[in-house]
């Protein structure tokens, strides 16, 4: 019992010391990231991001259950903020708690957001839904309807690095949901579950980075700025 008490203090006080030594987050700070300058270290804009390519589009396939997938985090585990002199590569295309830019981007629909920037989000609370370029439009809008009317904090994405069997993905805190057809009831619950979580889950400031923005995130009829009723 009191090796389990020192080795939770022990993980609480290097937590304290990883929060006081990180980069500032939420200051533009033009030596380090301002959300405007040295932007193609991230993505340089190409088009290859978020267009589709054929004129065929990817059907939804109900053979293909959804997949559901949780990362073990250390506790006490806090992402780092990285200064944009420093290039972020990920172990996954859809990271679930990585490091990342020190300002994150506006809560809305995008035409294409780095993980480097929603990763930020995502350790506010936010849920994160990436489509592949070809996934087909039908699914594409049922998915940002009901993510749109679930909570205030999402960004959504278009991402070629979505794999194309399951071309619909949720991400938040810890865990990804890739889906190749919507079931409603289960984007829902997704939310309702791992929303808000992550160690600034309950943070409510706006961010700052807007390249790509095409429409900000409205509050849903029912909840409020913060969140307090998911999927109202």
């Amino acid at each position: 019992m009191r090796l389990v008490v020192i080795l939770s203090y022990i993980c609480f006080v290097l937590s304290f010391l990883n929060v006081w030594a990180r980069v500032e987050m939420g200051r533009p700070d033009s030596d380090c990231d301002d959300a405007k300058t040295n932007l193609t270290v991230d993505w340089d804009e190409s088009p290859v991001n978020y267009t589709c390519y054929t004129k065929f589009r990817l059907k939804q396939n109900r053979n293909l259950k959804p997949s559901l997938e949780c990362d073990d985090i250390p506790i006490g585990y806090i992402p780092e903020h990285y200064c944009m002199d420093k290039s972020i590569h990920y172990p996954t295309p859809l990271p679930t708690h990585a490091g990342h830019r020190p300002l994150w981007p506006k809560y809305g629909e995008y035409l294409f957001v780095p993980p480097q920037r929603w990763s930020h989000n995502i350790e506010h609370g936010a849920v994160v839904m990436l489509t592949h370029p070809c996934a087909h439009p039908k699914s594409v809008e049922k998915l940002k309807k009901i993510v749109k009317s679930c909570m205030w904090k999402h960004i959504i994405s278009t991402s070629n690095q979505v794999p194309v069997d399951r071309p619909l993905v949720l991400i938040a805190w810890g865990c990804r949901l890739r889906m190749s057809y919507i079931d409603e009831k289960l984007v829902k619950n997704f939310i309702q579950t791992y929303a808000l979580h992550g160690p600034e889950g309950k943070y409510t400031k706006e961010g700052q980075y807007t390249l790509g923005l095409t429409t900000p995130a409205s509050i849903p009829f029912g909840s409020t700025r913060d969140d307090s009723n998911l999927c109202p």
